[in-house]
């Protein structure tokens, strides 16, 4: 009890101070903590509980990954891991178990963490990760999902998907596939291990979820997800409020090198409040009122019950294809708009289909990914992923994006279309569906259905278009992507853009990616130019 009272001592002392600057991400030294007594006292009593049956318990604390951290990611890992910006990950720090091996080569991959913690670790067979507190204010999404993050051996070359990109994009090779750059012996994975924690999974067993006090469970062990549980309930924690996230057999649970680590993530998107900083939503997200505990069972001759391989819930969607010829036509509109006539039919000329990340021949799904070695870039079942090619941005280009709107067709809770930078594999910004809206609205006269479709443009300076964009436009100045001064070099910096369609209406999990139809993009040029769309850069 040692530890937890010490962290409760410096829970009242500090309080005040951390509400007032918000900090979470912190300095070495001691963990920060943001929880009300009434968390605390329940977390104080479970931990009591556990220990008084012989139980291993030690105290974690929630953190968030901040986007100026990707320059520590970037230093160990060579990419920022593919960040969602419209949901920024709130990590879960846990000491090390004294047995666990820990790679010093990988102590700041995420950011500076509290001495003596980590942010990923590897599973000791009979041991839980215990995660209690309040969720956040509403929001469009709420998740809580653990991740295969490096994995010892390496990745197939004769795969579907690595022979489709070696074929197709072969740049893009390293965004799929590669090891560790600081430990070589090990790949990145980076991926979903099942079905994750959302709040409409959570709001369908407990009848509610955002402001709420939850309790989640993440084990490889059926015995120890029972005994959580029943120490949960004895300090009154009713069943309902608790939610287990299996680790599946498919993993290499244990503590030595050669096992798999682990990446547990929190994901908060579009709150309500529209968190500016100071909103409930901000303080929430940099200050979670959350507790982490780590348990174990330390009786070694007790064998462990593991769970079964991975069982994905199926995913449906409304068909789009109807609107395929409504789409089209779009096209053909905001392309006469711009005086800039289709050289093909259907504007093929310059114009691509995103490509549907979650489908064949990518298959970007955790358990898919895992077999064949390949980087999932943090993937969830709880969304639909497309994205583009490198796009350059350096020769006068303007890119718009025509595509259906997931709200509006049925197919999506919130719907984020965010920029990235190729090189870093960083996301910059995110244009939300509440932006993206109403934006195909000047094409009702030629186009049917035009308010389930949106235009939106991204370009280096919009101000110079902004009669033709309709201010529904993105400016992405070289600060956040730099300048490309020669076209192909391995160092040049290209924008990417990803479209995300999270939960559909009336499920808990995303929708059917095939029956979406994708968004294309369309080059235009400032000045009469003409380039073909792909490139020996793209």
């Amino acid at each position: 009890m040692d530890i937890w009272r010490k962290a409760l001592a410096y829970l009242l002392c500090m309080a005040a101070l951390l509400l007032l600057t918000g900090q979470a991400f912190g300095q070495r030294g001691e963990p920060q903590f943001n929880v009300p007594a009434t968390i605390a006292n329940v977390v104080e009593r479970l931990q009591a509980d556990l220990e008084a049956q012989g139980y291993e318990v030690t105290l974690g604390y929630p953190r968030l990954y901040p986007e100026d951290a990707c320059a520590y990611t970037y230093a160990v890992l060579k990419n920022c891991l593919g960040n969602n910006p419209a949901a920024p990950y709130v990590l879960l720090d846990v000491p090390p178990w004294p047995e666990e091996f820990v790679d010093p080569a990988m102590d700041l991959a995420l950011g500076p963490v509290a001495e003596g913690y980590q942010s990923f670790f590897r599973f000791d067979p009979r041991e839980a990760i215990v995660v209690y507190g309040r969720l956040p204010p509403k929001a469009a999404y709420f998740g809580l999902q653990t991740y295969l993050f490096t994995r010892e051996g390496t990745y197939s070359q004769i795969s579907d998907p690595y022979l489709w990109l070696a074929a197709k994009y072969p740049y893009m090779l390293p965004t799929f596939f590669g090891q560790v750059p600081v430990n070589p012996e090990r790949l990145m994975a980076f991926s979903s291990l099942s079905n994750s924690n959302n709040n409409v999974v959570i709001e369908r067993q407990s009848s509610a979820a955002f402001g709420k006090e939850r309790a989640f469970v993440i084990t490889p062990d059926q015995y120890m997800d029972g005994a959580i549980r029943d120490a949960l309930n004895r300090v009154s924690v009713p069943t309902e409020d608790i939610f287990t996230e299996p680790i599946p057999s498919t993993m290499k649970v244990g503590l030595d090198a050669g096992a798999d680590d682990f990446l547990p993530l929190i994901r908060y998107a579009e709150p309500e409040d529209g968190g500016a900083p100071g909103t409930p939503s901000d303080v929430w997200r940099n200050n979670p009122p959350m507790v982490v505990l780590r348990v174990r069972d330390p009786r070694a001759e007790r064998p462990p019950q593991p769970y079964g391989p991975p069982a994905l819930e199926p995913r449906t969607a409304a068909d789009e294809s109807a609107l395929s010829h409504d789409l089209l036509q779009l096209v053909t509109e905001v392309n006469q708009r711009w005086g800039q006539p289709c050289l093909l039919a259907g504007c093929s000329d310059r114009t691509m289909s995103f490509i549907d990340l979650q489908s064949k021949p990518i298959d970007l799904v955790g358990p898919l990914c895992t077999p064949i070695g390949m980087n999932c870039l943090a993937d969830t079942q709880d969304t639909s992923y497309q994205g583009t090619v490198n796009l350059s941005l350096d020769r006068g280009e303007v890119y718009a994006v025509v595509g259906t709107l997931g709200t509006e067709t049925g197919n999506a809770t919130y719907v984020g279309l965010s920029v990235n930078d190729s090189l870093l594999l960083k996301g910059i910004d995110n244009i939300s569906s509440n932006q993206l809206r109403g934006t195909a609205l000047d094409y009702a006269g030629t186009v049917d259905n035009a308010e389930k479709f949106y235009v939106y443009y991204f370009a280096r300076d919009c101000a110079e278009v902004q009669t033709l964009t309709g201010g529904h436009c993105f400016s992405i100045p070289e600060t956040s992507i730099p300048v490309c001064r020669v076209p192909g070099s391995a160092d040049c910096h290209y924008m990417k853009l990803i479209q995300r369609e999270y939960i559909r209406l009336g499920t808990q999990r995303g929708p059917d990616s095939t029956a979406i139809l994708q968004p294309l993009v369309i080059r235009f040029w400032r000045a009469k130019i003409y380039l073909p769309l792909v490139s020996r850069s793209e």
